[in-house]
């Protein structure tokens, strides 16, 4: 689907952001706050987008992770089957919380545990019919609804910050990423502000 058309809009002088910089500019000029302005913005627009697709799917029917489930079983093609293992490893989940997820989506006719044949400790998971009209359902809607959540931004704007984005998590997401060179304190998950 394409993007919707975007309508210019000025943006404004200074926000709340510009101020908590300028705020720790003023207090310690002894540190570089450039940061602020970059993952504070990223850290509240995530917060407002988590909010808009809760809140969507919410009036769906659905959660995050249940769409999560059935969208990785969706997009592997078909015949949408995936071990328990390699849901349990993509979902970034326990086992456990893999399993009880598993459990509902069962209950609700959504998907379908067998043994492997070949390997008995392997589990396999497979969507059903009903399962892939809701997926395909769900996605359909949510798509069209974060493309409008996006309208502000040109087809520019779009394709440099998917640009800058990709570059940012891939720095994060490489293999010789050190984890540990953050400290746990610096990981609360609130940006400088």
């Amino acid at each position: 689907m394409s993007r919707p058309p975007t309508s210019v809009s000025r943006l404004p002088d200074e926000d709340g952001v510009d101020r908590i910089e300028k705020d720790w500019l003023r207090e310690r000029p002894d540190i570089d706050a450039s940061s602020v302005g970059i993952v504070t913005r990223i850290w509240r627009i995530a917060r407002y987008l988590e909010q808009e697709r809760n809140q969507r799917l919410a009036e769906l029917g659905t959660d995050r992770i249940t769409l999560d489930v059935l969208a990785m079983l969706r997009r592997s093609g078909k015949p949408y089957r995936m071990t328990a293992g390699q849901l349990t490893k993509a979902a970034l989940i326990t086992s456990g919380g893999i399993s009880g997820r598993l459990d509902k989506l069962e209950r609700n006719g959504l998907v379908v545990r067998s043994f492997n044949p070949d390997d008995r400790r392997q589990v396999d998971v497979q969507l059903t019919k009903a399962g892939v009209k809701l997926v395909d359902s769900v996605v359909s809607d949510l798509m069209d609804h974060e493309s409008l959540l996006l309208a502000p931004l040109s087809d520019r704007d779009h394709a440099d910050l998917k640009r800058l984005l990709k570059k940012l998590l891939s720095h994060f997401e490489s293999p010789d990423h050190d984890d540990t060179a953050v400290p746990a304190a610096k990981k609360s998950g609130k940006p400088g502000g």
